[in-house]
């Protein structure tokens, strides 16, 4: 994997540092991951007496990126040649990268690019307002953590940049890699912005009972088979009682509610990412036939299964 970072003067620390732990547990779990950082300056200063150094200039054009992560700034930091500088560069290159992630102000830089014309989009919430004047054709959302549009990942900031590449690691590389990360930071329970799928692999994971960490693990992995209680159980060294009263102790929710959750994330991926018909999608979703997929389907969503798979594949094409 192949990721940029626009490195800016008056970068807020967190909102480079969180997303980077990130990449950074991953790269060691499981997967090589390239970061390159980039900016007008080769130096600059970063936190207190601290500066950052190692910085390459910005390519004429940037060569194909899986990701491009634009950090905050402080706005009383702000360099305008700097910015106007990285302002030209990304109207030139953003089309180079996958997938453009923003970090609380960073958002901005994308407006003030015109790369937000008729997108959704979000920025901390002292700076709605601003983003709202840079970019009136823009969908800006003040009600949430992050949004997702097409190539396009915006978060509110500080904290939040942690859980949208959370959510960009899910989307790319899986949930499995993603929950395992999640774990390495003790960041069992994940926020999500206005998307439910991250919130399936990672819900009911705030507590520190290893045990129920392993039943939760095996069923993550094969959500589609049947899984019975007395099995269970059993994996986690406990009678049928006590795990029934410690699953929804810990977890907020009953086992049967927990595995349909990880069944109906199972379908909407498999909408998305093939051109299967619905019952074969139940069938390998777990539900075993179209009837009870889309039983289940109605206790979460307003829209039924055919129209959320068209927006949710027109929504990629954009």
């Amino acid at each position: 994997m192949r990721v940029a970072v626009l490195m800016m003067p008056g970068q807020v620390p967190l909102d480079l540092v969180g997303p980077l732990q990130v990449l950074q547990c991953a790269d060691r779990l499981s997967i090589d991951i390239q970061v390159r950082y980039l900016g007008p300056k080769a130096a600059m200063q970063w936190l207190g007496p601290l500066t950052l150094s190692g910085i390459d200039p910005l390519p004429e054009q940037l060569p194909t990126q899986d990701l491009l992560l634009i950090p905050g700034q402080y706005r009383n930091s702000l360099e305008p040649l700097a910015q106007q500088e990285c302002v030209a560069w990304l109207k030139a290159n953003a089309h180079y990268a996958d997938t453009l992630m923003t970090v609380c102000s960073g958002t901005l830089l994308l407006a003030d690019a015109g790369l937000l014309k008729g997108r959704r989009c979000t920025t901390h919430h002292a700076l709605i307002e601003q983003l709202q004047a840079k970019a009136p054709q823009a969908k800006v959302q003040s009600d949430c953590i992050f949004t997702e549009d097409g190539r396009y990942l915006t978060s509110a900031g500080i904290s939040t940049g942690i859980d949208t590449m959370l959510y960009w690691l899910t989307r790319a590389c899986g949930h499995s890699l993603a929950l395992a990360v999640a774990r390495e930071m003790v960041l069992y329970l994940r926020r999500s912005g206005q998307e439910p799928q991250l919130g399936a692999w990672l819900e009911g994971r705030n507590h520190v009972d290893e045990r129920l960490h392993r039943v939760q693990d095996a069923i993550c992995a094969a959500p589609s088979q049947t899984w019975r209680i007395e099995t269970l159980a059993a994996q986690a060294a406990m009678s049928e009682r006590h795990f029934r009263r410690q699953f929804k102790s810990l977890t907020g929710m009953l086992v049967g509610d927990y595995i349909m959750g990880l069944r109906l994330q199972r379908a909407k991926a498999l909408m998305t990412e093939t051109t299967w018909t619905l019952a074969r999608i139940a069938e390998a979703s777990g539900f075993g036939d179209e009837r009870q997929l889309r039983r289940n389907w109605a206790r979460q969503e307003k829209a039924p299964p055919s129209v959320w798979r068209r927006a949710s594949s027109q929504t990629l094409r954009d």
